[in-house]
């Protein structure tokens, strides 16, 4: 198999395709598939889309290379190519790789993640085992094997494994001086990075691409989508000026690269950062309806989160609570907006509870692990009215660190009025500093009610006197009118008619009144 000599593989493809025979051209692009997909890519897709379907069949790795293939694989046509034993013992080492290769980009573009792992844990166990100088000569496909195997590890949130892949991937790149190799794989490792929170790392990674050209027409479409992708996420959590435009510059929500769930994330997290939760909800749905549902996946928990935390923000905690339910195995962002929800409606229990069980998550990047302390700030301003000196001090340290102003901006205008407040004179002024320009939102502080206040307010709308409500739950009158009372002061209201309208806005009422 032709590994590194791009002239001869060029040569006998146009042999082959004036021939006119098309197992013949088939089978010469399999033998020369690597060094005709990196150097003479156009030629290799029109040989491809010129073959019989009858043909392509027999050649997965083909069959992928068709323009149409990742189209239809994300809709209708699902393409999930299976090699049975025997045919595998007819391959060589190398056309053995590629055509695992292939299944790992086939079934990752179909919507099988779980069967895309596997096929990728295969594919790096088998080159992990293969001796020096195998799997391609000095310019052959090892990277780019690397490389699918981060991509993969990537798109199922496996952001560690993902890095280490890249790292691999950008080293031979560099030993080899392949470019293409060295920029893709840092597009991609600065995408990790932003997902992991480390927001410096990724901006560095950012900042050594741009030494390399742009890839060829192979790569080209995956590196910049990622690098934009990356990018945009890096601006949103800072909170950049440029935040928008670099928002525009993304791939389109139909994308078929593998950084669209990224790319939808920043765009998802923009838009709620700016407080347009309807525009965050609408970009999602047009995502989420031009791919496969990748159940388990990282796009699945961008899909997850981004609604949860949109509906959250419009009030709808109804529905956004009705969708954390129906999520099965929620992923580290799915859990972190359930927290948010709790905390809009006002159930701190659930909240400090979900809180502690994202603490004992050892695979917990820093970025989130910051969102989960801004989220523990609300949490004990909610619970106790104030903010202990120990809690401001982290707050105040996080409004200063550039690189976590998104998260600071999701919390509570009356929090941060609080922290503004407590903080010492001499720090008041660099807090509000570090915080200016951000959009704070002004969220109904849910009351902590006791039972018996519970009981009288969903009775309100059941019972049309006192003395009603009174013999319904058998307690006095004057007991009604005592719980009355401290709910007419503790959700700001006057009336039964506004104790019931708050109750519901707030999400207080239920069927039974616990």
């Amino acid at each position: 198999m032709n590994n590194s000599d791009p002239d001869r593989a060029s040569g006998e493809l146009d042999d082959a395709v004036r021939s006119g025979a098309p197992e013949a051209v088939a089978r010469t692009a399999m033998e020369n598939i690597w060094p005709l997909f990196q150097h003479h890519h156009a030629a290799l897709i029109s040989a491809v889309v010129a073959l019989p379907e009858a043909v392509l069949d027999r050649y997965p790795v083909l069959r992928l290379l068709h323009p149409v293939t990742p189209v239809l694989a994300r809709t209708t046509h699902p393409f999930k190519p299976l090699v049975y034993p025997e045919t595998a013992r007819e391959l060589s080492r190398e056309e053995l790789d590629i055509t695992l290769l292939a299944q790992v980009i086939a079934f990752r573009l179909s919507g099988d993640l779980a069967a895309s792992v596997t096929y990728a844990d295969r594919l790096d166990e088998r080159i992990g085992r293969a001796p020096v100088g195998a799997s391609g000569e000095t310019d052959g496909p090892r990277w780019y094997l690397h490389f699918q195997i981060g991509s993969t590890r990537l798109a199922a949130g496996q952001f560690s494994r993902a890095l280490a892949d890249f790292a691999t991937a950008r080293q031979l790149g560099q030993l080899t001086s392949q470019g293409d190799a060295v920029r893709m794989a840092l597009g991609r490792m600065a995408l990790a990075h932003a997902m992991r929170g480390s927001i410096d790392d990724a901006q560095r990674a950012i900042t050594e691409l741009g030494r390399y050209d742009v890839p060829g027409a192979a790569h080209v479409d995956a590196a910049l989508t990622s690098e934009a992708a990356a990018e945009a996420l890096i601006a949103v959590e800072r909170q950049d000026p440029d935040v928008d435009a670099l928002l525009e510059r993304l791939e389109p929500f139909d994308s078929v690269e593998v950084s669209w769930p990224f790319a939808l994330l920043a765009r998802a997290r923009g838009l709620i950062a700016q407080q347009q939760p309807e525009h965050a909800l609408e970009v999602v749905r047009l995502a989420d309806e031009t791919h496969p549902r990748l159940h388990g996946s990282f796009a699945s928990d961008v899909i997850a989160s981004a609604r949860i935390s949109a509906l959250a923000m419009l009030g709808d905690t109804a529905h956004a609570r009705e969708l954390v339910d129906g999520v099965r195995h929620p992923g580290t962002l799915t859990k972190i907006a359930a927290v948010r929800l709790a905390l809009h409606e006002g159930r701190l229990d659930a909240a400090e509870a979900g809180l502690s069980r994202l603490d004992r998550d050892r695979n917990l990047g820093p970025g989130q692990r910051s969102e989960c302390l801004v989220l523990s700030v609300w949490a004990q301003f909610d619970r106790s009215g104030r903010l202990e000196s120990d809690v401001l001090c982290r707050l105040r340290r996080l409004a200063e660190n550039r690189n976590a102003r998104r998260m600071v901006g999701s919390l509570p205008v009356q929090v941060i009025d609080a922290a503004t407040v407590g903080l010492a004179p001499e720090l008041r002024a660099r807090f509000v500093d570090d915080t200016s320009g951000l959009l704070f939102a002004d969220v109904d502080s849910r009351p902590m009610l006791t039972k018996g206040e519970l009981r009288v307010l969903n009775a309100i709308a059941q019972y049309p006197t006192t003395a009603a409500i009174a013999a319904a739950h058998h307690i006095s009158p004057n007991t009604v009118k005592s719980h009355l009372k401290s709910l007419y002061r503790k959700l700001g209201c006057s009336t039964r008619d506004e104790a019931a309208k708050a109750g519901s806005r707030l999400g207080l009422l239920t069927l039974d009144g616990d």
